[in-house]
């Protein structure tokens, strides 16, 4: 084998149009000497994932947003989740979920800095199903009932003038004309129901550009966080955003159920509650999420902790 073969391999997948163009690929390139470096420009819906499902032995680095992030696990879902893969992020969207719970900094020169230290830990994924997508898959957080039609309802002028408080300013519009679904909940077989103002099921703790959906997840333990603000009216409901947006855990407020489970199932009547997966809609239908433990090795950044501070 030649020096040239031997050199250690990594696909960078870049989205411009989430902020990711504005990485450098040369100083990608200088941060990862050593590496024979492949850069990769999205242009359209679906490139991530298949730039991500062809790669199966290196390090795939994703310039992106949460949307690109979500593709590319798709991509490494559809390929089995190769495990010589593994997983670094250099955050470029607005909400940068993920990267909250993993501690990258949205600064491009400190998430360099992390892909150069090179912290792997190997995290949990999960798969939903239902009958309208099929199979797919996520690493952070599923939201149903008022927090999906946030994420759909953030328009991306709004996001690119304020930020994450767009998705404050589409709490705000949503919540008046909500009508909180009843749902019908099977947490390992064992049923509730309720009626649900908002769902979180998480393996990650962030959604919605910062919201703190499923406060106590963990990644690495196995189980999916399950997370329920109950019908309590629409100023009661938005009384939890101070804290969530804060950061602040609510699990134990009153009208908050939160339960653990491998497998989770949540059904309603139809067009009665619509689920986003990190942030992408992904329709109405009963929806059945399952943890796969262990499933992708992933760079973390220093302050990273499995269980939440």
């Amino acid at each position: 084998m030649t020096i040239e073969e031997a050199k250690l391999k990594a696909r960078v997948i870049c989205n411009p149009a989430s902020g990711g163009g504005g990485y450098d690929p040369e100083e990608i390139r200088a941060e990862l000497e050593g590496f024979e470096v492949e850069w990769i420009e999205t242009e359209k819906s679906g490139d991530a994932s298949e730039a991500a499902k062809e790669w199966n032995d290196g390090l795939l680095i994703v310039a992106g947003g949460d949307g690109t992030i979500n593709e590319v696990i798709n991509g490494l879902g559809q390929a089995g989740f190769p495990e010589n893969v593994t997983l670094g992020l250099l955050p470029a969207g607005t909400g940068n979920d993920l990267a909250a719970t993993l501690a990258i900094p949205e600064d491009p020169d400190e998430a360099e800095k992390v892909l150069r230290e090179n912290r792997v830990r190997h995290l949990d994924a999960a798969r939903v199903c239902s009958t309208g997508i099929g199979e797919k898959y996520f690493i952070n957080v599923a939201t149903g009932g008022l927090g999906a039609e946030v994420s759909e309802s953030a328009d991306p002028e709004t996001k690119k003038r304020w930020g994450k408080l767009a998705y404050l300013f589409s709490s705000l519009e949503s919540v008046r004309d909500y009508d909180p679904p009843e749902v019908r909940l099977f947490l390992d077989g064992e049923e509730k129901v309720l009626r649900a103002f908002n769902l979180a099921v998480g393996n990650c703790r962030y959604a919605g550009g910062g919201w703190l959906a499923s406060p106590r997840a963990n990644p690495e333990d196995g189980l999916l966080d399950l997370v329920v603000i109950e019908d309590l009216g629409p100023a009661e409901a938005l009384g939890f955003a101070p804290t969530a947006l804060g950061g602040a855990d609510y699990l134990d407020k009153e009208g908050v159920f939160f339960a653990r489970a491998k497998e989770i199932r949540v059904e309603s009547d139809p067009g009665t509650i619509e689920f986003t997966v990190d942030g992408e809609v992904i329709g109405d239908e009963p929806a059945e999420f399952t943890i796969l433990p262990k499933a992708i090795k992933v760079i973390v950044g220093p302050e990273y902790t499995p269980e939440a501070g």
